[in-house]
């Protein structure tokens, strides 16, 4: 199952990470327990949400700086970090999203 369809839900879905990561996010009775959301699930969510977003609006070097943030602030979270890995996520939102509009 994609948490992440396109730029709308990939807006929303970090905010949802920021608030539950790295171990609140809910278990979804309709999910096998292979497909409930954890940390490692989350930002492959992510990663994927990347690959959505128009090169009109993250071109390469963008692109990459992006992919760059979302790796440290998962290594904070892994190495217990949430205030740090929190505000890399909403740096990582920020740089994808920032004075555009959504699509």
């Amino acid at each position: 199952m994609r948490w992440v369809q396109d730029s709308n839900a990939l807006y929303n879905f970090i905010g949802f990470v920021v608030l539950r990561a790295p171990d609140s996010f809910p278990e979804e009775d309709f999910l096998q327990p292979a497909e409930q959301l954890n940390l490692e699930r989350a930002f492959e969510e992510m990663r994927h949400g990347v690959d959505l977003i128009k090169p009109t609006m993250l071109d390469e070097a963008k692109r990459s700086e992006a992919l760059s943030l979302l790796e440290e602030a998962l290594n904070a979270y892994r190495a217990g970090d949430q205030f740090k890995g929190a505000h890399l996520l909403q740096d990582f939102r920020n740089l994808i999203f920032k004075k555009q509009t959504r699509v």
